[in-house]
């Protein structure tokens, strides 16, 4: 059984409240767990996922509906989202069962959906969460996202000082819904850098941008602005080196800021988001 998963809206800064509840944000692939019959994993698109996971499948309580993280962690705990990235490329079974040993996937659950017959989402969240606890145990291959009453700011000090990804506020009152609502809020430790542009792609003029060294940083695609991009082409046309089928390429002289997600291992920029130029 797939339910639509709630989605999230953005809150621009941490903020606290006595009507919230805060969890930690994790950097995965959001997983809807049913197993009603049998077992099914279901990505929030309903993509079926449950050949890539084999190892979720005999951890899932009967009866229910889980919805939380698929996760990746690597040796010192922290989210490795290229490692749960490989997990959900892999389709032939000899891989998949080698990459339980090398990148053993935790499902974080923060949410019950249905259980026995009954439909939670009608529930109030911290319903649902008593719900959860009882059902779910710390540890293992499954295992509940803890949160904290009220003090928001605190955990997004917290967040800043891990350098994870950021926090959820969720209101404690609110029953579950398939779509995105501002009753669950995302608040991001967005990281921000300076990069080059060294040219942009012509099918939507995605700025490429490299770090101040000149390795790449990634395709930027957001946070323009009209004014920004008159601006850019007006400079752009005076500083271009050559072209080919997909790019323009640029001499590296137009700085910028942009903020993003995290870095991959490859020094690339997770959802790069333009700021600004930098004159």
């Amino acid at each position: 059984m797939f339910y639509p998963p709630m989605l999230l809206e953005t809150a621009k800064t941490p903020f606290s409240s006595p009507d919230f509840i805060f969890e930690t944000k994790y950097d995965g692939f959001r997983l809807i767990c049913s197993n009603i019959k049998e077992p099914f994993l279901y990505t929030r698109n309903k993509g079926n996922a449950t050949k890539q996971l084999p190892e979720l499948l005999k951890k899932l309580p009967a009866d229910t509906v889980l919805d939380g993280e698929a996760m990746v962690f690597d040796a010192l705990g922290r989210d490795d989202f290229e490692g749960i990235k490989k997990r959900f490329s892999l389709k032939k079974e000899e891989k998949i069962l080698q990459a339980i040993e090398t990148h053993p996937v935790t499902f974080m659950v923060f949410d019950i959906l249905y259980h026995k017959g009954k439909d939670l989402r009608p529930l109030p969240l911290l319903e649902r969460k008593e719900i959860l606890n009882e059902l779910v145990q710390d540890g293992g291959t499954v295992r509940k996202v803890s949160f904290i009453d009220t003090e928001g700011e605190e955990l997004f000090k917290t967040s800043e000082a891990n350098c994870l990804e950021g926090i959820v506020a969720k209101r404690k009152n609110s029953i579950y819904v398939g779509k995105r609502s501002s009753n669950w809020l995302k608040i991001i430790n967005w990281i921000e850098v300076v990069a080059s542009i060294s040219g942009y792609r012509k099918s939507d003029n995605a700025l490429v941008c490299c770090h101040e060294d000149l390795r790449p940083l990634g395709l930027v695609l957001t946070g323009m602005s009209p004014v920004h991009r008159e601006a850019f082409f007006k400079i752009s046309k005076t500083i271009i080196t050559h072209e080919d089928r997909e790019y323009i390429h640029l001499t590296p002289l137009l700085k910028c800021r942009l903020k993003g997600r995290a870095f991959t291992s490859k020094g690339i920029l997770r959802s790069p988001i333009f700021i600004d130029f930098i004159y």
